[in-house]
């Protein structure tokens, strides 16, 4: 008797430990929809949840989720469930996990057990190595000499005269000026010897001017609102009698203007402007074209009998078209495209920022019939597919690939190994392992950094910590710390249909999957900085592996600044953003406080953002999209993430991301 026992025990041991049958132990997993998070060299608390497809009920202690075996730089990390979970059922299975003594972002493989035989697919998980207790208004622990220790307040900035209040929702921090305190840097000397108006260079003003008049800020004095190149008294475009359907070029210098419109795609701008107007009796194609400086270019529509009003009417809405940044004319120039019905409009020639005006040269285009030139990415040569050309060059250059060269062209290529030889070619390639440093034309090769799982070499002193940007930072040190506006974000959000050719810059750096009319999300992004000190990137001459030069828009984008993705209900990234890279600049200040600088530093050719300040994407800038041509209708997140490559060192990571609701129209 006690033989057969024995037989029937091993065989029900056998019956749970063998899972050759499918049908009795499986299960799929629920993929996270963010890293799991551990501590280095300790143990934390993580969960994973699995959906029992088999039919076995699954019993605790019997079932269980491990790391698959030879990930010898982890420890722990047995998960249990706490009760029984039947067929069907979802189970979520928690124990503790140490990581590796890297912080950073780590690749965990997890398997499914039962009784200590595996069944069922492996699941990659990423793994969030950090200190971080995720509570933003502490500070942030950092991991120094083998342990974590606690960082400085996130939102102290250390003046007396501000109360400073930290959101932990939002994870954002605000600071309000009291009394007598500076709004910005309080070592600013205000500028305004021989000026009635105007920017006064410390946060403030140096006068206002009398009611009927505005301020010339570019000039600095007080100009009546009807002046010429205003919205009440609007420069005629062409000259009465000309022919509209043709090309034109108007010179024009807008130094004396007034700022009274603000561009709908760039509605942080407080540049000055010159107004022009034409008067249409029949549907016409327009395309214009300025350039000179950083430009902004707009239309709007006389809609009522107060034309004055519809063209000082700064609702988005109101706006026709609007471009901040096209190629061509490209060096920061811009170009509309579009078809217009019989009315008076308003072509406004504005600039990024204040600092932008001058000369600038206005080149227009009218089609018949509304035909729209199509001249994306072409400077000269081809088809505009409406009976012309896009563009001729002047004399004594030649039309290479839709770009004007000298001819006869001399490579200059003197003791140059790579880059650019001046004629449409290279002086020579740099082999797999070396960039080309566009500075001296060398070939180089530059020291590779993990940003992902940093190491410092040689290791970081006391009161120090290996960084992302793989440097040794003080534990209390100011750092930089981007986060998104949110509200700009959700609010400016648009659906359009941009028609993309073979030579349109959205087709060369690859920010559509096809050619035609491409069905476009819309949005802006603003990069704050609210950390406490400027994030700085070395110049693309200097530094090439950091940044990517845009052959369209003629300057150097900075790699990996941010990322975007469309989500569904559950989490699951539906679409990526193809956008590849980002010119970094002050756009506008948005704190305050004695310490803030007062005056924009950053550029497009010297790139950085100070803290305090933000960088603008508006979202009529080429490549601020995503392509939904192929996305059904319906409902999704809108994700933005900050710094998705870890290249620069924050005060923290845990506010890069931030998505919003968006609903997909049907097309």
């Amino acid at each position: 008797m006690r033989k057969v026992l024995t037989w029937l025990g091993a065989l029900a041991v056998l019956g749970i430990a063998c899972v050759d049958d499918d049908t009795l132990y499986s299960a799929t997993w629920v993929e996270p929809t963010a890293p799991l998070r551990a501590p280095p060299s300790r143990g934390g608390i993580v969960s994973l949840s699995l959906k029992n497809e088999g039919t076995a009920k699954w019993k605790p202690r019997e079932v269980y989720v491990m790391p698959r075996p030879g990930q010898e730089a982890w420890a722990g990390g047995t998960l249990h469930i706490s009760q029984d979970v039947k067929p069907g059922e979802v189970g979520t299975f928690r124990g503790a996990l140490a990581g590796p003594g890297v912080v950073g972002l780590h690749e965990l493989e997890w398997g499914t057990w039962v009784r200590g035989v595996a069944f069922g697919e492996s699941l990659k998980t990423q793994v969030e190595v950090t200190c971080s207790d995720g509570t933003f208004c502490n500070g942030e622990e950092r991991f120094t000499n083998g342990q974590c220790v606690s960082g400085p307040p996130p939102c102290d900035d250390g003046a007396e005269c501000t109360q400073d209040a930290c959101n932990e929702a939002t994870r954002a921090c605000e600071h309000t000026p009291t009394g007598t305190c500076a709004v910005c840097m309080a070592s600013c000397e205000r500028d305004c010897t021989g000026k009635q108006c105007g920017d006064d260079r410390c946060g403030g003003s140096c006068g206002a001017c009398p009611a009927g008049e505005a301020c010339a800020q570019g000039i600095f004095a007080c100009k009546p609102e009807t002046q010429p190149g205003t919205c009440r008294a609007p420069l005629p475009l062409l000259a009465e009698g000309t022919p509209l359907v043709g090309d034109h070029t108007i010179d024009g210098d807008s130094s004396g203007g007034l700022h009274q419109a603000v561009p709908s795609c760039n509605r942080t701008s407080t540049a000055v402007e010159t107004v022009y107007s034409f008067t249409l009796t029949e549907r016409l194609g327009l395309e214009a074209r300025v350039s000179g400086y950083d430009t902004v270019l707009h239309l709007r529509k006389k809609r009522g009998e107060d034309g004055a009003a519809d063209c000082l009417d700064n609702t988005p809405a109101r706006t026709i078209a609007c471009s901040d940044d096209s190629s061509p004319p490209g060096e920061y120039g811009s170009r509309i495209s579009v078809a217009l019905d019989p009315g008076t409009y308003y072509l406004i020639v504005d600039g990024f920022d204040a600092s932008n005006l001058g000369p600038f040269a206005l080149q227009v285009r009218f089609a018949a019939e509304g035909c729209v030139p199509k001249c994306d990415g072409l400077y000269c040569g081809g088809s505009d597919g409406c009976g012309g050309n896009c563009g001729v060059c002047e004399s004594g250059q030649v039309c290479v690939r839709g770009k004007c060269l000298p001819s006869p062209c001399t490579p200059v290529c003197d003791g140059r190994e790579c880059g650019d030889d001046q004629c449409g070619g290279q002086c020579g390639f740099c082999p797999d392992a070396k960039l080309c440093v566009p500075l001296t034309g060398k070939c180089e090769t530059f020291a590779k950094c993990d940003h992902l799982r940093p190491t410092c070499e040689p290791g970081c002193g006391e009161g120090q910590f290996c960084g992302s940007d793989c440097q040794c930072h003080g534990v209390r040190a100011p750092l930089p710390d981007l986060m998104v506006d949110e509200a700009r974000l959700k609010d400016e959000i648009l659906f359009d249909t941009v028609f993309v050719t073979e030579n349109s810059c959205a087709k060369v750096e690859e920010c559509v999957s096809g050619t035609g009319a491409r069905r476009v999300l819309r949005f802006s992004v603003e990069a704050v900085n609210q950390g406490f000190a400027t994030l700085t990137v070395p110049q693309p001459a200097e530094r090439p592996d950091l940044f990517t030069l845009s052959p369209c828009h003629g300057h150097y984008h900075f790699s990996g600044f941010a990322s975007y993705a469309l989500l569904d209900g559950q989490g699951r990234t539906v679409l990526n953003g193809r956008k590849q890279a980002y010119c970094m600049e002050d756009t506008q200040r948005v704190a305050m406080g004695p310490d803030v600088p007062c005056s924009k530093r950053f550029n497009c050719d010297n790139q950085g953002i100070q803290r305090g300040w933000s960088d603008l994407y508006g979202n009529t800038l080429d490549c601020q999209w995503l392509d939904i041509t192929d996305v059904p209708p319906g409902d999704y997140r809108l994700q933005v993430t900050l710094n998705p490559t870890r290249a620069f060192q924050e005060l923290t990571l845990d506010n890069n991301t931030t998505s919003v609701p968006v609903t997909i129209p049907a097309p």
